[in-house]
C-alpha cells in the first residue's frame, strides 16, 4: 500500500475493530470483521464518538438482556441467519426454541422482529450496541513508523 494511503488504511480498520464482538453470549457478534466490507456502515461508526447519547433502542436491548441470559445471542443469530432453524443450528439448540424466544424477546423489546423493518432495527441496535461499546478513544491514537 502506498504510504500516503495509511492513514485512511488505519482509521478504516480502527472502526472496523470497534464492530466486532467477544463472540459470547454477553457479547454477541462477530469476532473479525474486514473493513472493506463494511460500506456505509462505516460512515455510521464515524458518526458514533465519545458523547453521543446511546440511541434509545440501545437501552431496550440492554433492558431485554437482563430479562433472559440467552436473549443476546439468540438475537444476534436472528439477524445473521436466514431462517429460525439456521439460528438454531448455531445457538446448538432445538429448531422449535428461537420461535418461543422471539415471541418472548418481542414482548420484551417492544417492536417485532420477524418482519424486515423490526429486524433491520434489532440488527441496527445490536451494531450501536457494539459501537458505545468500543467508542474510538479506547483504541488508541494513530502510531505510523516509517523505517
Amino acid at each position: 500500500m502506498p504510504i500516503p494511503d495509511l492513514p485512511a488504511s488505519w482509521a478504516a480498520a480502527r472502526i472496523a475493530l470497534r464492530l466486532t464482538a467477544a463472540g459470547t453470549e454477553l457479547d454477541p457478534g462477530p469476532r473479525i470483521v474486514h473493513a472493506d466490507t463494511l460500506g456505509g456502515v462505516a460512515i455510521l461508526a464515524a458518526a458514533i464518538v465519545p458523547g453521543t447519547p446511546p440511541a434509545p433502542d440501545v437501552h431496550t436491548l440492554e433492558r431485554a438482556a437482563a430479562h433472559a441470559p440467552w436473549m443476546l445471542a439468540t438475537l444476534h443469530a436472528i439477524t445473521s441467519t436466514a431462517t429460525l432453524r439456521a439460528a438454531a443450528q448455531e445457538l446448538t439448540i432445538h429448531h422449535s426454541t428461537p420461535q418461543n424466544r422471539v415471541t418472548h424477546a418481542e414482548n420484551v423489546l417492544g417492536w417485532p422482529i420477524r418482519d424486515p423493518q423490526g429486524r433491520f432495527r434489532l440488527e441496527l441496535a445490536l451494531l450501536l450496541r457494539r459501537l458505545y461499546r468500543h467508542p474510538p478513544d479506547i483504541i488508541g491514537p494513530m502510531r505510523v513508523r516509517i523505517a
